[in-house]
């Protein structure tokens, strides 16, 4: 048997396909942040339960960020929170870089 030369058709509206592209990009463009600005680029588990805690993480992370920022979080300012949580970067040091990022917006 023989395959047809002719592309298959289909029946879907064209507005459902364009809702499929959309939240096709959507979700692109959270793991982009989530592997950019978070830099969540490897998974620490294979797991569910790890990678579920290692996303929760990282989501809060941002959260907190956009709360003591009142801004999007950035690379700089999530490694900043980072080195704070593990004890290499003190609270004045993370004091001065949020209050610098405050400084900046004013401007």
């Amino acid at each position: 048997m023989a395959l047809s030369a002719s592309p298959p058709t289909c029946d879907v509206p064209a507005e459902v396909i364009a809702l499929l592209y959309h939240y096709r990009w959507t979700i692109e463009i959270f793991f982009r942040f989530l592997k950019q600005i978070l830099g969540c680029r490897h998974l620490l588990s294979g797991s569910r339960n790890g990678i579920e805690i290692q996303t929760y993480c990282a989501i809060i992370a941002c959260m907190l960020i956009s709360l003591l920022t009142g801004k999007k979080p950035t690379l700089r300012t999530y490694e900043m929170l980072c080195w704070y949580f593990i004890g290499v970067a003190d609270l004045d040091e993370l004091l001065a870089h949020i209050e610098k990022l405050k400084k900046h917006d004013a401007k």
